[in-house]
């Protein structure tokens, strides 16, 4: 019982530890450049989801199967702040989860010899994939998201994108100016640019938190293969050191199977 213990323990810490480092990189504006704010969260993220996978292998009670997925998502319900729609989206990691397990023992049964890195490869999309929905589901309710539509302004990444684009055509047209006055032209230009495109979207402002969450979620599920990549990779170092310190033991056992007479 013991080591379920330990199993479970550290995925509620592993748990507790990235959602406590995704927060500020939902907050962020520059939170794909930073790399300050993204490596605790993606490393942390590998490893949240190579013990869940490890956990549903070993687990074969489904009690102990939800709790490992229940105790996934409890820290994100105390890190943003809860409402119905977090508890939804709770709900359907929980069930996705369980989804995964169904991957996951087919590949560990059905195999002569266990593969930790097929029976991960299979797994853990299905693991991934509902966190990365919490992690949109915190985006859009997050102030930045929500500011942008009670004030009706472009939020900041928006304007952060069109003012490097703007201000580096502006850049090349102005060359010829003195330093001063070619970086005033460009602020210039680039208010003039924020304040007509902040006048044509007014209209579509309360559409802006579902599209920039949805976006959100199809950046974070276009990288997945890297979260896959590194959790696969973790996945397969913890099971090589959990068996070498006789965590647990692989035994011979023999299958019955159908084949074809014909």
């Amino acid at each position: 019982m013991y080591k379920k213990t330990i199993l479970i323990i550290a995925v509620g810490v592993v748990a507790w530890l990235f959602w406590l480092w995704v927060e500020p990189w939902v907050a962020s504006p520059t939170r794909f450049a930073d790399y300050g704010l993204w490596l605790k969260p993606l490393i942390a993220l590998g490893t949240l989801g190579s013990l869940i996978g490890l956990s549903l292998m070993f687990f074969k009670n489904i009690k102990l199967r939800i709790l490992v997925s229940v105790l996934t998502g409890l820290p994100f319900l105390f890190v943003f702040e809860s409402n119905q729609y977090f508890f939804g989206a709770f709900a359907l990691m929980i069930l996705l989860h369980l989804y995964a397990v169904n991957s996951i023992h087919e590949q560990a049964t059905q195999r002569i010899k266990i593969n930790i890195r097929e029976i991960m490869n299979h797994g853990l999309p299905m693991i991934i994939t509902p966190i990365l929905i919490l992690i949109s589901f915190a985006f859009y309710f997050s102030p930045t998201v929500q500011l942008s539509v009670d004030d009706k302004q472009l939020p900041p990444t928006i304007k952060e994108v069109i003012e490097k684009t703007v201000g580096g055509f502006i850049g090349q047209e102005v060359q010829s100016l003195p330093p001063q006055e070619r970086k005033q032209a460009e602020k210039q230009v680039v208010t003039e640019v924020l304040n007509q495109l902040t006048k044509l979207a007014e209209p579509y402002f309360r559409f802006f938190p579902p599209i920039l969450a949805f976006g959100m979620f199809l950046i974070l599920q276009g990288l997945s293969f890297i979260f896959v990549w590194l959790g696969t990779l973790i996945a397969v170092l913890l099971f090589w050191i959990l068996k070498k310190s006789g965590f647990f033991r692989i035994k011979m056992v023999q299958k019955e199977a159908e084949e074809l007479d014909f």
